[in-house]
């Protein structure tokens, strides 16, 4: 009985202590949280627009990282990469906010309010014990639905702008960079180095702290403007680059010509044996090309003081008859570049003259990398080479021989080592177009062997003399291929329909330049 009446007793202080608590929670503590509860929600909420506010304005901890330039250049700015092909990185350059910083800026922020409401649940049980934590604990999630609230609240106006500003981004970089493409395109303005003999495929600006930029397009790194990491601002797109600055070759920094990555360029290879003629060609060609286009209306105009220099000099030369200095063996030309100002368009006309003895040998050809992005190419073919003409006239010692000085390599051999050079590199010749210069014509007509021959006649004549394993060969080879009679010399009367300029002037409208008008080619 006496075991009954104890748990008796104790159920009914078990009751009296459950009512006494239930009483404590509704007239003590429930009041205090009701005031606890609007001023943590509050508190929360103070927290996110604090730490916002310090990762905005970069104030002690929660300084984001800034996204510089540096991290630009060495990948690490959370910037796309780029494709594999790609020849050079990115430059070195200030990102678009709404491209990589705001990422930046955004996670701080997220992070730094996350790192508060963590550090709060995983300290206060070790501070104030697990059971008064019971009593805490509704107090703290309070105070994370305040930041969760205020976080929310500005976290939707500040992706908003970064999304709007996005979106008001890429459509200006988009227009900019497609009409700029469409130019590029349209006119196929890649400009070539004169020295270095790369194509590029956009020019290099360099800013006036000597950072070279490779691609100036809209893009990441600007819209319409691009900040430099030195802090100077640049135009972004090729045209509006080029109106500013000079560009640049993007793999050797030499500053181009004038008019390049705006022009329409062109560039002319001449090759053949040592000896064949080549240079004289190249130069008499350039005098009587400037000749045609003043007479036709077309304006000309030499681009650099190499070129001017070469120019002048061949004129010289071509002016008194005088003869050419040989091209020197195993260096790579300068081209001479001559700017071609027709209407509003304007072309950029590269002529390349290597030595001979680039053509002799397979291995020593790889170099000759403007070979491999010339729109139309212009063999050289001495007629005093081939035995055929030789032995008609007597021999080699036939006093035009010896003014000619012949070549001593043989066409048909220098034109297959260099074909085959292009077929290594993966060059389509059926999308180039060849034109074969019979040159000393002015040495060769009167004679036995040019009894039959004239500018319309080459062809066969080229057949006669044993050359059709050439013309065959080269008909197969390329898109088109037009034969021409070339007296390398200044231009008179009687040599009219030998112009020098003539294979020039018909790569150039191969290219969509006329120099001459149409009805003049008739």
């Amino acid at each position: 009985m006496q075991y009954l009446i104890g748990a008796l007793v104790v159920l009914f202080g078990i009751y009296i202590i459950f009512w006494l608590v239930v009483v404590a929670l509704f007239y003590l503590v429930l009041p205090i949280y009701l005031v606890l509860m609007p001023l943590s929600l509050a508190a929360g909420m103070v927290i996110s627009v604090v730490i916002v506010m310090m990762t905005l304005v970069g104030a002690r901890k929660y300084r984001p990282e800034t996204i510089t330039p540096e991290h630009v250049t060495d990948g690490t700015a959370r910037l796309p990469k780029l494709p594999s092909d790609r020849p050079f990185g990115r430059d070195w350059a200030w990102p678009s906010y709404v491209v990589a910083q705001w990422r930046v800026d955004f996670t701080t922020a997220t992070r730094g309010v996350w790192d508060i409401l963590g550090r709060g649940w995983r300290t206060l049980p070790r501070k104030i014990g697990w059971i008064t934590s019971l009593f805490v604990f509704p107090v703290w999630l309070a105070v994370n639905a305040g930041a969760f609230l205020a976080g929310a609240m500005m976290a939707a106006p500040w992706l908003t702008f970064v999304l709007l500003t996005w979106l008001g981004w890429l459509a200006v970089s988009g227009v900019l960079r497609g009409a700029d493409n469409a130019f590029q395109r349209v006119r196929d303005t890649r400009p070539r180095c004169q020295v270095c003999h790369y194509l590029a495929d956009l020019p290099a600006f360099p800013c006036e702290c000597g950072k070279l930029h490779r691609d100036l397009r809209p893009g990441r790194l600007g819209g319409v403007w691009r900040r430099c990491g030195c802090g100077r601002v640049l135009p972004t797109t090729i045209l509006r680059a080029a109106l500013k600055i000079g560009p640049s070759c993007p793999r050797c920094a030499r500053p181009y010509h004038k008019g390049a990555g705006v022009n329409t360029d062109i560039g002319i290879p001449v090759f053949g044996p040592v000896s064949a003629g080549k240079t004289r060609l190249v130069i008499a060609g350039m005098v009587a090309l400037r000749d045609l286009a003043s007479a036709n209306g077309v304006v000309t105009e030499l681009v650099d003081e190499d070129s001017e220099n070469a120019y002048r000099t061949g004129a010289d030369i071509i002016t008194t008859d005088g003869n050419t200095t040989k091209t020197p063996a195993g260096e790579l030309p300068i081209a001479i570049t001559m700017q071609v100002t027709k209407g509003r368009r304007k072309t950029s006309l590269h002529i390349f003259d290597a030595a001979g003895e680039f053509y002799t040998n397979r291995d020593d050809n790889a170099d000759l990398e403007f070979l491999d992005h010339a729109k139309g190419l212009v063999l050289v073919v001495d007629p005093f080479s081939i035995p055929w003409v030789t032995d008609q006239l007597g021999g080699p010692y036939h006093p035009r021989v010896a003014v000619a000085n012949p070549a001593v390599d043989d066409p048909d051999q220098t034109y297959q080592v260099t074909v085959r050079r292009l077929r290594d590199y993966r060059i389509d010749t059926k999308r180039r177009n060849l034109a074969i210069a019979v040159v000393k014509a002015d040495l060769l007509t009167g004679t036995d062997p040019a009894a039959d021959l004239e500018p319309a006649t080459v062809r066969d004549w080229l057949d006669q003399a044993g050359l059709d394993n050439l013309v065959l060969s080269a008909e197969r080879d390329f898109a088109e291929v037009r034969y021409f009679l070339v007296a390398s010399v200044r231009v008179r009367p009687e040599t009219a329909a030998m112009s020098p300029a003539a294979p020039f002037v018909w790569l150039l409208g191969k290219a969509g330049v006329d120099v001459v008008p149409p009805e003049a080619k008739q």
